[in-house]
C-alpha cells in the first residue's frame, strides 16, 4: 500500500476549524484536538523541556476529562519517552517503523503516467479526498491536520499525481539539515503504478537540492507494503521504532 502516516517534528497542531479546542497542557506537554475529533485529543511531551513526569500527565488528564474529552492519544514516541505515560495507564495503540535515508544513492524513477506538480490551494480538498480513501477513519487528516502537515516545518514540499484528477500526493517537509516525508496517499485503484514512488523520489531530491543531510519517515508495522516502498528507494529501518499510545479518560474510565 503506497501510504504512510508521518507526525511532523514536535508542534502543536493547528486548530483550523474553530470548533475544536484544545484543551489546556502543562509544562512538559501540550494536547490540541485530534484530527476533528471533540471528544479526542493528541498530547505530545514539549520539545526543550525536561519530560514529563507521570503526575504531570496525570494532571492533564484531570484536565482535558473536565473539556469533554474521551480519549487521549500521543504522538508517535521513542521508547525512552513513553514511561510517563505508560505508568499512568496509557496503552498501545499502534507501532511504527522509523526509517531513515542518507539522500546520497537515489533511484531513478520510473515513468508514470500521473502529472507530477505543485500543488494549488484549489487542490486540498481533492487531496483529502485520497487521503479518506487512503487511510483508515482513525488516521485520516482533516483540514486542520493537512494545513499542519504542510505547515510543521520552516519549509515543504506539498506535490500531487494529476491523472486528469488529483489521484495521489506528498508532503515533504525541511527543517535545517533533516527532511520528513510527512504524508504520502495514493488511491488504492491507482497503487502498483509507481505514483508512490515517484512522489517519495521528488520530495527526496527537493531535499537533497537544499543540501538535506537526512530524510526520515515513519509507518505503521502493519503496512507491509509502504515498508517495502521505502526500503527499496534506500530507507534503512532503525534500531528502535515508535509507538503510539492511547488512553480511555472521563466517563469511559
Amino acid at each position: 500500500m503506497d501510504y504512510a502516516d508521518v507526525p511532523p517534528p514536535p508542534r502543536l497542531p493547528a486548530d483550523g476549524t474553530g470548533a475544536h479546542r484544545p484543551p489546556v497542557g502543562s509544562r512538559a506537554l501540550r494536547t490540541s484536538a485530534w484530527r476533528g475529533h471533540d471528544d479526542v485529543a493528541l498530547i505530545v511531551p514539549r520539545p526543550g523541556v525536561a519530560a514529563p513526569t507521570p503526575s504531570e500527565v496525570e494532571a492533564v488528564i484531570d484536565t482535558v476529562a473536565r473539556s469533554g474529552v474521551r480519549r487521549l492519544v500521543t504522538g508517535a514516541l521513542a521508547p525512552i519517552e513513553q514511561g510517563p505515560f505508560l505508568a499512568v495507564g496509557f496503552e498501545v495503540h499502534d507501532r511504527l517503523h522509523l526509517l531513515r535515508h542518507d539522500l546520497v544513492d537515489l533511484p531513478a524513477a520510473r515513468p508514470v503516467t500521473a502529472r507530477l506538480r505543485r500543488a494549488r490551494r484549489a487542490d486540498h480538498d481533492a487531496a483529502l479526498v485520497v487521503d479518506a480513501r487512503a487511510f483508515d477513519p482513525f488516521w485520516r487528516l482533516d483540514r486542520a491536520g493537512l494545513d499542519d502537515a504542510i505547515g510543521a516545518t520552516s519549509a515543504a514540499r506539498f506535490r500531487v499525481a494529476d491523472l486528469a484528477r488529483v489521484v495521489g500526493y506528498a508532503v515533504t517537509g525541511r527543517a535545517g539539515d533533516r527532511g520528513y516525508l510527512q504524508r504520502l496517499a495514493v488511491e488504492p485503484e491507482h497503487r502498483g503504478q509507481g505514483l508512490g514512488a515517484a512522489l517519495v523520489l521528488d520530495g527526496l531530491r527537493w531535499l537533497r537540492r537544499r543540501h538535506v543531510a537526512t530524510a526520515v519517515v515513519n509507518t505503521q508495522v502493519a503496512n507491509i507494503g509502504a515498508l517495502a516502498l521505502y526500503r527499496r528507494l534506500g530507507f534503512v529501518p532503525q534500531p528502535t521504532g515508535l509507538t503510539v499510545l492511547t488512553l480511555v479518560v472521563g466517563d469511559g474510565q
